[in-house]
């Protein structure tokens, strides 16, 4: 890799690209993907080996969007790179949608990450009739159901004020260093209800760089978020934190045929962790229309 690659990079995601070079000089058919960080792979994988069926394929860690942006920008401007075949995947956040760019050939999921695609109410069905084998039919697969939906919205009224805050704050591009950020230290989870403990002066002391926002760009802000379903729009470590903690709490009191919940014991094998999840429930996440397009244009051009 030349020193001006290098700079254009600043080293975020050098390793990378420099792993690709050597790759697609060894083989120029495979498929090379390229992703914002690891856990993206767990979902992604199941689905480009089914859909696009590649032959052969490699996957990239680039270290967040901007890295899998300047690595689509370099290897697109290279005529040497012009018959490659790559797949570029991306995070819509709270981020300008790249649709609305000149920018082409990236797949930008239609929710704000690959998170919120295993919140939704299908998907956890799809996990009530796997792991806790209920039919659809079932008494306890509709109260399931609806304690979901109805949980799944007290906690969306939590964490509203919450994400809109977080959204002004990155179109502001303040720093916040929400990496880690622990969920429950403002919003508790439980069956019976969804609580939350904080204010707009709480945050501030919480990410001390955040950035004054005005009732104005809060109410804006609102409007824009709540056009979309929240499921959909809200940040997806926030919503993957709801869905587990709702599945282990639910898990628990199946095993022990907890009468409020269950008219009979079930026993449900699944263990399920925050850190595991992505690759765990992969296979009960959505695959959006547009993602089955954007895989399938891979598997057209070499068939």
């Amino acid at each position: 890799m030349s020193v001006a690659t290098l700079r254009e990079f600043r080293n975020r995601p050098a390793v990378a690209f420099t792993e690709f070079s050597r790759q697609y000089k060894q083989d120029e058919s495979a498929l090379y993907c390229f992703f914002e960080g690891e856990d993206d792979k767990k979902y992604y994988g199941i689905r480009i080996r089914n859909i696009a069926r590649p032959i052969k394929y490699s996957y990239f860690s680039c270290d967040g969007k901007k890295g899998v942006l300047d690595i689509h920008r370099i290897i697109t401007n290279r005529k040497s790179y012009s018959q490659v075949r790559a797949a570029y995947f991306i995070d819509r956040d709270f981020d300008v949608s790249i649709k609305n760019t000149e920018i082409t050939g990236i797949y930008e999921t239609p929710c704000y990450s690959i998170e919120n695609l295993y919140t939704a109410i299908n998907s956890f069905c799809e996990i009530l009739r796997t792991e806790f084998k209920l039919a659809e039919l079932d008494i306890d697969f509709n109260n399931c159901k609806n304690l979901y939906i109805n949980l799944q919205k007290e906690f969306h009224d939590a964490v509203e004020l919450l994400n809109i805050w977080i959204a002004c704050q990155r179109e502001k591009r303040a720093d916040l260093k929400l990496s880690g950020f622990d969920i429950s230290k403002l919003v508790q989870i439980d069956l019976d209800n969804i609580t939350s403990n904080y204010t707009i002066n709480e945050l501030h002391t919480q990410f001390p760089k955040a950035i004054t926002v005005t009732q104005e760009e809060i109410d804006l802000k609102q409007s824009d978020l709540c056009l979309q379903e929240r499921q959909k729009s809200f940040r997806g470590k926030f919503e993957i934190v709801f869905l587990c903690k709702f599945i282990q709490k639910l898990i628990e009191e199946a095993n022990k045929g907890n009468p409020k919940y269950f008219t009979k014991k079930i026993k449900v094998t699944l263990n399920l962790r925050e850190t595991t999840l992505i690759s765990d429930l992969s296979q009960y996440a959505d695959t959006p229309d547009c993602l089955v397009d954007y895989l399938e244009s891979f598997r057209t051009s070499v068939n």
